[in-house]
């Protein structure tokens, strides 16, 4: 039986979600071997230009799925590719949070599996085919939300998307079966947070789930998946060109996992 998906939107987001200008200014890129993803397909438009929807509706048609997104230093980047556990998916890009886009399509069992934020406007993606039963969002400072996320985790919630957005952070928490364990730290430069991936999260036979930078701060979210720990993982922080370093991922087999991004 299809579980129906419970999101709960707390009330606290809308209050606090005004429009936000911030500096676009990191590029974060896990690539991995080992990934379950195949013929990975990727977008770069540019710093300010929007995003191509002919790109994703094409791709679309060829069985891709957006698995990751985000506005960078070079713009909006998107990755899709095949092998993805979703079977249908819709999009959103609008200057204010989607509420109603967002109930609309939980009602039709789509659950958000991407969420990010450029200067002007949320990008958001939702999902049908995810093992996701249920999902929690919360707009608010870290001061709050720690608590938040330790209480959720305590309830069999796993952080599934993070945006810093320029004033405040934005968690997406989900019941799934991707994850078997997970915690979160906190690095203010690139050598100490490299230092901490490696003594951390790899040596430690974790994987890096996301990785974003947020008002002089990056946020490492790393755990076990339940399958597919075998993995092995880069992290690339502001390539020269992203465009050249995801090539070479692929010329070594390995597949693009993850964009990130972030601002001051």
């Amino acid at each position: 039986m299809r579980n129906h998906l419970r999101l709960t939107l707390l009330s606290t987001f809308l209050l606090l979600c005004s429009t936000v200008v911030t500096a676009q200014d990191r590029t974060l890129l896990i690539s991995e071997s080992g990934s379950p993803y195949t013929e990975q397909a990727w977008f770069s438009y540019g710093w300010g230009a929007p995003i191509d929807e002919d790109d994703i509706a094409n791709n679309w048609n060829l069985g891709k799925r957006i698995i990751s997104a985000a506005y960078t230093r070079e713009g909006w980047l998107l990755v899709m590719a095949k092998n993805t556990e979703y079977i249908h998916q819709a999009f959103s890009l609008t200057q204010e949070w989607p509420e109603e886009w967002i109930a609309e399509k939980t009602q039709s069992n789509y659950v958000i599996t991407t969420i990010s934020k450029s200067e002007k406007n949320w990008f958001m993606v939702m999902s049908q085919g995810s093992d996701i039963s249920s999902q929690r969002v919360w707009r608010n400072d870290w001061s709050e939300l720690a608590p938040w996320i330790r209480e959720n985790k305590a309830s069999g919630y796993y952080i599934t998307d993070l945006v810093f957005d320029g004033e405040a952070w934005t968690v997406v928490m989900s019941r799934t079966n991707k994850y078997t364990t997970q915690g979160y730290f906190w690095s203010k430069s690139v050598p100490e947070m490299m230092d901490r991936v490696k003594s951390e999260v790899f040596a430690k036979g974790f994987n890096l789930h996301q990785v974003v930078y947020g008002h002089g701060h990056y946020v490492v979210v790393y755990g076990n998946y339940s399958r597919g720990n075998d993995r092995f993982q880069n992290l690339q922080v502001d390539p020269e060109d992203a465009k050249a370093y995801i090539r070479q991922q692929w010329n070594r087999s390995n597949s693009i996992s993850y964009v990130g991004g972030g601002g001051l």
